[in-house]
C-alpha cells in the first residue's frame, strides 16, 4: 500500500470515522429540509440512512485494507457462536435496560412522569428498534471501529476514543426537527451515550469480540427509553447521565483486568487476541 506500518494501523480508524461522520452530516443536510415542512418521510430517511451507515462503512472498509479476509472476519463477529460466557449476554440486555427503567423511577418520583406505552404496541416498538440504531450501528461502531482501535491502545482508552466519537456523531440529530433529541439536553445526551459506549466495549470483550452481544444490549436500552414512563427531558436524561456514568466507571474497572489485546482486524494473526473463537 506504499504506507509504512503505524499508517496502515490507524488508517481504518480514521477512514471509518471520517466517512461516517460525512454521511451523517450528508444525509442531514439533504434531509433538513423536508424535515422543517413536516415531511415525515424525510425524518425517517435520515434516520435510516444514518443508522445503517456504520455497518455498510464498516464492510466497506474492512475490504479496503484487509481485502475479503476482512470482511469475512468482520461479518463472522456477528454470525458465530455464542461465547463461552454467557452470563454476559444477559448483562447485555438486562443492565441497560435496568439502568433506564431506574432513570423512569426517579423521574417519576421527581414528578416528570408521562404515561407509558400500551402493552398492545411492544411488538413494534421492538421491531422498528431492530431496524434502525440497536443493529445498524454495531457492526461498524463496535465490530470495526472499537476493534481497530484495540490494535494500537488499551481497552479503556479504546473504550473512551470509541464512546466519544460515537457520542458526537449523534450530533446532526439535535437540530433535525421531528426527532427526539430536539427535547434533551444535549450535555446530558451526549455524556449518556459515551458512557453506555464504555459498557459496550466491555461487553464486546466480555464475549470476544460478538457483535450480537453489543445489539442486545443497545436494543435493551432502545426499548427501556420507548417504553414510556416519564417525560423525555432534562429530569430523565440528568438521571440517565448520573446512572450511566457509574455503569461505565465499572465497565472500565473490569477492563483494565482484562487480558490481552482483542482486535478482530489486526493485520498479523500474532495481534489477535487468544480469546477470540
Amino acid at each position: 500500500m506504499g504506507t509504512n506500518n503505524a499508517e496502515q494501523s490507524w488508517a481504518p480508524v480514521v477512514t471509518f470515522a471520517v466517512a461516517t461522520y460525512a454521511v451523517t452530516w450528508a444525509a442531514f443536510f439533504s434531509f433538513r429540509p423536508g424535515a422543517e415542512s413536516g415531511s415525515g418521510r424525510a425524518v425517517w430517511d435520515f434516520i435510516l440512512v444514518t443508522v445503517w451507515s456504520p455497518t455498510i462503512i464498516a464492510v466497506l472498509t474492512a475490504a479496503l485494507f484487509n481485502g475479503s479476509r476482512g470482511v469475512g472476519t468482520l461479518v463472522r463477529s456477528l454470525f458465530r457462536r455464542l461465547a463461552e460466557r454467557k452470563r454476559w449476554y444477559v448483562a447485555a440486555l438486562a443492565v441497560p435496560f435496568v439502568t433506564v427503567c431506574v432513570a423512569i423511577a426517579v423521574a417519576r418520583a421527581l414528578h416528570a412522569n408521562a404515561n407509558f406505552v400500551p402493552l398492545a404496541a411492544l411488538p413494534v416498538i421492538m421491531a422498528i428498534q431492530l431496524g434502525t440504531g440497536a443493529v445498524g450501528e454495531e457492526l461498524g461502531w463496535r465490530g470495526l471501529f472499537l476493534s481497530c482501535l484495540q490494535s494500537k491502545l488499551s481497552k479503556r482508552v479504546s473504550a473512551a476514543i470509541m464512546g466519544a466519537t460515537w457520542s458526537l456523531w449523534h450530533l446532526p440529530s439535535f437540530f433535525m426537527p421531528g426527532l427526539p433529541q430536539t427535547l434533551i439536553p444535549p450535555a446530558a445526551f451526549l455524556i449518556t451515550v459515551a458512557c453506555f459506549g464504555i459498557f459496550l466495549s466491555l461487553v464486546f470483550n466480555e464475549t470476544n469480540g460478538h457483535v450480537l452481544s453489543t445489539m442486545i444490549a443497545h436494543f435493551g436500552f432502545n426499548v427501556g427509553l420507548a417504553i414510556g414512563g416519564a417525560q423525555f427531558g432534562p429530569v430523565l436524561w440528568w438521571s440517565l447521565t448520573f446512572l450511566f456514568a457509574m455503569v461505565a466507571l465499572w465497565s472500565g474497572f473490569r477492563l483494565g483486568r482484562l487480558p490481552g489485546r482483542l482486535s478482530l482486524l489486526a493485520k498479523n494473526p500474532d495481534e489477535k487476541d487468544n480469546r477470540l473463537n
